[in-house]
């Protein structure tokens, strides 16, 4: 079977963490820190704050930006659930909008219209790896006097116009997840302009304490003691996880290449497929295809529920492309009264197709293959 991601792990990474492991250092520490130090200097930013997980760098944000009990904060429907998660564990409301069905990314119109009094911030998320339009949500944020969040989970790699996603937000926030395109198993970063907010969420990862990192130790003094400043939490990432995700991050360049020519041999291959609609593509875009996303128009020649089970029996696994929050079962009490139809259009008929680097050039003609026998009616794979 054909994955549908898989980490792409090589020599490079074993030793990196056999190093770490040789050193004896293997909580967050010294390697945590050089790895925000290449990190910051990628997104091309002053600070990244390495976290346990894209979902706690979302909620650190909230913390930072002062998100409470009073407060919206909007956001796109169709994004994965730990986006609105987020601002509920500050208390806040979350409020939902529909998207852009060309791109499946945030409404720029549909956010203006829902601002309020009560709107504290904007999280724009770059889905699968397509920017969202940025620039046109910062001028909003500016002009509102609101905190702009990237939620870049799927978006390193991703440039807009010569700068790197992730480099807009007063704060933005990455994955390092399994499926991400630089990865450690689990992990996340925040990303800032902000002195004041990093130093913060260096406090707040870890329990509130009043110093971001001890540098004494490494210079052959007694560690100086902690005080607890603030309420704060274990979101720390261990050298473990950071060590790999240097090693992954050396090769994001590569990485991205990879899946741009995956994802144009893919292009190519569906384009006379009428009701597949491939993943957008903008000028200025350097588009990371973090995932491959394609939607089934209504009336293709195949529903969705069939073209998956088509597929994994032909061996291609899928999944869905992401989840629409206000249909999801814990939301429906909270947003009983949205109607959001492009993003319950796009949960319904979105399949992620493998994507990967490593996805060699045979497997990839298994996939294309798999697709268009299903799509002209193929009956072998259709039964």
């Amino acid at each position: 079977m054909i994955p549908v991601a898989r980490p792409c792990f090589g020599l490079e990474e074993e030793a990196a963490v056999l190093d770490v492991l040789r050193s004896g250092w293997v909580a967050q520490g010294p390697t945590t820190e050089v790895f925000e130090r290449e990190f910051s200097a990628a997104i091309g930013v002053p600070h990244a704050v390495a976290v346990s997980s894209c979902t706690t760098a979302l909620h650190l944000a909230m913390v930072a930006a002062g998100v409470g009990s009073k407060d919206e904060v909007i956001l796109p429907s169709f994004t994965f659930p730990a986006t609105a998660n987020a601002v509920l564990y500050q208390g806040a409301t979350p409020v939902l909008v529909d998207i852009d069905p060309a791109t499946l990314n945030l409404s720029v119109d549909r956010v203006a219209a829902a601002i309020s009094r009560q709107t504290k911030a904007i999280i724009a998320v770059h889905l699968f790896g397509f920017p969202c339009e940025i620039a046109k949500l910062r001028e909003l944020c500016d002009a509102h006097g609101l905190y702009l969040i990237e939620d870049a989970a799927c978006a390193v790699g991703t440039v807009i116009e010569g700068r790197p996603a992730g480099s807009f937000g007063d704060l933005a926030c990455f994955s390092l997840h399994a499926r991400k395109i630089v990865t450690c198993g689990e992990g996340g970063l925040l990303t800032t302009p902000r002195d004041n907010f990093a130093e913060l969420l260096r406090s707040l990862r870890s329990h509130g304490t009043d110093r971001a990192a001890d540098t004494r130790h490494a210079e052959g003094l007694a560690p100086a003691p902690a005080h607890h400043v603030r309420v704060g939490y274990n979101y720390r990432l261990s050298d473990v996880h950071s060590a790999i995700a240097r090693e992954q991050l050396r090769k994001l360049t590569a990485f991205v290449a990879e899946r741009r020519e995956i994802a144009h041999e893919y292009d190519e291959a569906f384009r006379d497929l009428e009701g597949l609609r491939r993943p957008p593509r903008r000028d200025g875009v350097v588009h990371s295809y973090q995932s491959y996303v394609v939607v089934l128009e209504r009336g293709t020649p195949i529903e969705p529920g069939p073209f998956r089970d088509g597929l994994a029996r032909s061996g291609v696994s899928t999944r869905i492309g992401t989840y629409a929050v206000h249909e999801e079962p814990y939301w429906r009490d909270r947003a009983d009264s949205l109607d959001l139809p492009q993003s319950a259009e796009a949960a319904e008929r979105s399949v992620a197709l493998p994507m990967f680097n490593g996805l060699t050039a045979t497997d990839r003609g298994r996939v294309i293959e798999a697709v268009r026998s299903l799509w002209k009616g193929s009956p072998e794979l259709t039964l």
